[in-house]
């Protein structure tokens, strides 16, 4: 495993993991700002019109707090130690952003697709801790049924975040949706599958050490390139909402 961290190969795959990340947010603000998106409720006149507004921008917020944390988490300290599980989460997010653009979508859209697997990631991820916080009877009663309660905002968070997907999601033919789903939920998948080793419910990792030793390499340059595609999503989607 310790050539495997040092080969050009591995440094290549996490690279190329960091510059999708770098070039995912940036193009799905634009998607999410575009004129073609009906948000819920968009258009209506008075309090009810501006309520859409400010939810998603306190949503967009909080989502992006919560995509940068769990982009830092897999960039740092739980990105497959292997060429071939870098290679697969990696080849995850390149399959699905190629195949809705492949289908006809935009690559704005596809990277949002692939924005909103996270989304969905986060939500599974916490919906199985709560599950197994109560099955384990973790902390007091009053917290584990607030944890499960608190899935409920969760998935209406995730039916408003999916907007943007639908118009990118209808085809007239009826497999091709049901395939982008498909392809979204198992690259959510594998985002599930390597958080939730950085969980409390995951058995020790064999390798503490070699984790560590990569989230003090890769540190730098993933902070830095979360920062600056965070950034870049912020002003683009300013500069688009304004033309």
């Amino acid at each position: 495993m310790s050539n495997e961290l040092g080969n050009r190969s591995y440094r290549a795959i996490k690279w190329l993991w960091l510059l999708l990340q770098a070039l995912i947010l940036p193009l799905a603000a634009l998607h999410a700002v575009s004129p073609a998106i009906r948000w819920p409720l968009a258009g209506t006149r008075g309090i009810a019109g501006i309520l859409p507004t400010l939810l998603l921008g306190l949503v967009g917020a909080l989502f992006l707090i919560f995509w940068l944390i769990a982009q830092a988490l897999l960039s740092m300290a739980r990105f497959p130690l292997t060429l071939k599980g870098g290679a697969l989460l990696v080849g995850g997010t390149i399959a699905q952003f190629t195949s809705l653009v492949v289908s006809g979508g935009s690559f704005t859209a596809a990277a949002y697709a692939v924005f909103f697997a996270t989304l969905a990631a986060l939500i599974v991820l916490a919906a199985i801790m709560a599950v197994m916080a109560s099955r384990r009877r973790i902390g007091s009663p009053r917290a584990r049924l607030a944890a499960l309660l608190a899935l409920l905002p969760a998935v209406g968070l995730a039916w408003f975040l999916a907007t943007p997907l639908l118009p990118a999601f209808s085809r007239p033919s009826s497999w091709r949706p049901a395939l982008d789903w498909l392809v979204l939920a198992l690259n959510s998948g594998l985002i599930v599958f390597s958080l939730y080793r950085f969980s409390v419910f995951a058995p020790p990792p064999d390798s503490d050490a070699a984790y560590g030793r990569e989230w003090e390499r890769w540190a730098a340059p993933t902070i830095i390139i979360l920062i600056l595609s965070a950034t870049a999503a912020i002003v683009l989607a300013g500069i688009a909402r304004r033309a």
